[in-house]
């Protein structure tokens, strides 16, 4: 236990672990394939981190966002561990120059997304080094009842075994018991050890209110940002998004939206400034927050019913990573009720609509869903759910609104309708449990713990509006029709008593200007609370530094002397501070605006796979093309070998080997799939009448059609 603690004080500066940290990381050393389910801002990412400074070789971690890629990089590397990132926002150059630096084992983490392992480039890279970790952050994504699935997730298994991975950790902060069975399924987790642990916040104070509609809504949104933020705003749709932000603007709150349908410009302005503390409240769809690592958000609403309790937990979870008093408010009409099922019902486009959606956008190659809406006379929202599915069967890379075709030489989609239908079913029944909590009169911690399957769920709390009654102030008047601009409320003092705030104040002018100096948050230098710490213990020396919580070794070496010739201006030498600090604020501190700073560099939301090759040239008559397959097929090569050498997609490798089969060449199908794949598909065959899409539902991986038919018909 010593030399954890040992460790962790050492790299991170932390005194102690958070609830399951320890556990979880004492599993991963072992050896023992490891599930993690932590709330969010439960401190997932240490139970990778520090393992993989204890481990000789390259962590590896797979995560679905650029944003959390590049935070958790630049907070590492301003610890003075060596980390990287490789996806889609770096150049060419860039991307050559680290993978180069990969093969060298220069690195101890390796942050990517899924879809990465489709790079031949990258995985020869790491094909290289050692790897003793590998871990799946965000993995209930590999589950399709879970309530962010992705596709690129299901094909990690196999990027697990290509890494040669000693280890496997997979982390995700929402996962229900069905989600968990489909991770250790997915993974080929073996005996796995699975903690389900901090799910508890008690700074969190959970409650819901009901309101009479978006008028209402939004003087609760106001009063509250009045109150002291930062703060997260949650809508449900695009146009109450701008609604609510134009009312906090009109009413003299620093406001900024966020949503898919902004640009990436839009998107990162938005983030950075909240980052920085330029924006005090983000309102945003659900597009935004995975991966921001900002730890004194103060409050959380949602504007509209969320569509499941897990995105629910998810969102609220942002609030209150530091600790203090934080609120979640959910604000309930049942009007948002019909408004989610229409989108849930919206989400299934009809079978003629997505085939009519792929034959264009084949034909395009790339573009705008309102593009494919206008070009096929659909509605804009069916042309959208029509591209997810596409994506979800690996047709199209999707990114905000536009597309682009990675199997253009498929004619027939690979969507599995049924599927589709039963997800539907199953958001419905999501939603169900989420009214359903909104209107218990019991304790609303316990159902959240005793939904996650917490051990640790309390009968009665002090941190929720059944048990403790509301805490959230009530609505201000406010017209959305002519939105008046209202005076500001003073903010009340909450700083410590034994804070000095001249020197609070100076430290935070001095991480500003670290920050402006590394090109990083100011979170990254220090926490907020870390701040208060100096401010109240005034270290004189570097043995004080590093006594306080927060500020260890690494921060020493960076920051030490910079921060002391603050700290030594304080009380204890009865000096006051410089004149060229800035003027103490009280309450829940924000950041302060980086005026004149260069912006930060601008990243993607999401990962983009890497574009396909191009396909090779093909005759009409495609009998070139098929004698080519039998060529390979008869030297030994693989169906996977096929695909990669001939540029063509593995579903038409396959179906071109059935075409061959059928003109009576001998095929030898175990060695095309692979003995355990083939067993796997005919196991799965057993009672399915012959229906290939039943038996595809049945598999334990992905598996085009024709491959299915290939290895029933031999």
């Amino acid at each position: 236990m010593q030399e954890l603690r040992e460790a962790l004080s050492t790299h991170f500066g932390y005194g102690g672990f958070r609830p399951g940290q320890e556990a979880i990381i004492r599993s991963v050393l072992s050896g023992r394939p490891t599930l993690a389910i932590l709330p969010t801002g439960g401190g997932k990412s240490l139970c990778f981190q520090l393992p993989a400074l204890l481990l000789e070789g390259t962590t590896v971690v797979a995560s679905p966002l650029v944003a959390l890629m590049k935070d958790q990089v630049d907070a590492l590397a301003a610890r003075g561990i060596p980390a990287t990132f490789v996806n889609s926002s770096l150049s060419e150059a860039e991307r050559k120059e680290r993978q180069a630096r990969i093969r060298a084992g220069a690195y101890r983490l390796v942050y990517v997304a899924p879809e990465r392992f489709r790079s031949s480039s990258f995985r020869d890279a790491i094909g290289q080094v050692r790897v003793p970790l590998f871990a799946i952050d965000e993995a209930h994504c590999i589950s399709s009842w879970g309530h962010d699935f992705r596709p690129d997730y299901l094909k990690l298994a196999e990027a697990c075994g290509h890494l040669r991975a000693e280890r496997v950790l997979a982390l995700t902060a929402t996962a229900t018991p069905e989600v968990r069975k489909d991770i250790v399924r997915a993974l080929g987790l073996e005996d796995p050890q699975v903690f389900v642990a901090g799910f508890d916040r008690p700074n969190l104070f959970v409650e819901v209110a009901r309101a009479s509609g978006d008028q209402e809504k939004v003087g609760r949104v106001l009063a509250l940002a009045r109150r002291g933020g930062p703060g997260l705003v949650y809508a449900a749709t695009r146009r109450n998004v701008e609604k609510v932000v134009l009312a906090l603007r009109a009413n003299g709150v620093n406001a900024a939206g966020y949503h898919a349908g902004m640009d990436d410009a839009e998107r990162t302005a938005a983030q950075e400034g909240f980052l920085r503390g330029e924006i005090s409240v983000v309102v945003a769809t659900n597009a935004f927050g995975m991966g921001v690592d900002k730890a004194d958000i103060r409050f959380v609403v949602h504007f509209h019913l969320p569509r499941s309790i897990e995105a629910y937990y998810q969102e609220i979870g942002r609030a209150g990573r530091d600790g203090a008093p934080s609120l979640a408010l959910l604000l309930f009409n049942y009007a948002d009720v019909m408004l989610q099922k229409r989108m849930i019902e919206g989400s299934r486009p009809k079978e003629e609509t997505v085939r009519k959606i792929w034959d264009v956008a084949r034909g395009l190659g790339s573009g705008g869903s309102a593009q494919l809406a206008a070009v096929c006379g659909v509605h804009p929202a069916d042309a959208q759910a029509a591209v997810k599915l596409l994506e979800s069967a690996g047709h199209l890379a999707r990114r905000g609104q536009d597309f682009s075709v990675l199997t253009p030489e498929v004619e027939e989609p690979a969507v599995d309708f049924e599927l589709a239908a039963m997800r539907v079913a199953h958001e419905r029944q999501m939603l169900d449990r989420m009214v359903r909590f909104c209107d218990t009169e019991g304790c609303r911690r316990r159902n959240l713990l005793r939904y996650f399957g917490d051990p640790e769920a309390p009968r009665s709390c002090s941190a929720c509006d059944c048990c403790a009654g509301q805490r959230a102030p009530a609505a201000e008047e406010v017209s959305l029709d002519r939105q008046r601009k209202l005076p500001r409320a003073p903010r009340p003092g909450e700083v410590p008593a034994d804070m000095d705030e001249e020197v609070f104040a100076a430290l935070r002018a001095l991480r500003t200007e670290i920050a402006r100096e590394t090109r990083v948050p100011p979170y990254v230098v220090f926490h907020d609370a870390t701040l208060r710490e100096l401010a109240s213990a005034l270290p004189q020396d570097e043995r004080g530094f590093l006594a306080v919580r927060g500020a260890g070794p690494s921060r020493w070496q960076r920051y030490g002397e910079r921060v002391l010739a603050v700290t030594r201006k304080g009380r204890r030498s009865q000096a006051a501070a410089p004149d060229t600090t800035e003027e103490p604020r009280h309450g829940v501190s924000r950041l302060q605006p980086d005026e004149g700073s260069p912006a930060a560099p601008a990243y993607e939301a999401f990962e983009v796979p890497p574009p396909p090759e191009p396909p090779v040239a093909r005759d009409p008559a495609g009998a070139g093309e098929l004698e080519t397959v039998w060529q390979l097929c008869a030297e030994g090569a693989t169906l996977a070998e096929i695909a990669d050498r001939t540029r063509i997609a593995v579903p038409d490798v396959a179906r071109r080997l059935c075409e061959l089969r059928r003109a009576g060449r001998n095929l030898d199908v175990a060695r095309l799939l692979g003995q355990g794949r083939v067993e796997a598909i005919r196991l799965a065959a057993r009672g399915a009448n012959g229906d290939v899409a039943a038996v595809r539902r049945r598999l334990p991986f992905t598996a085009p059609l024709a491959e299915i038919r290939l290895a029933l018909e031999a």
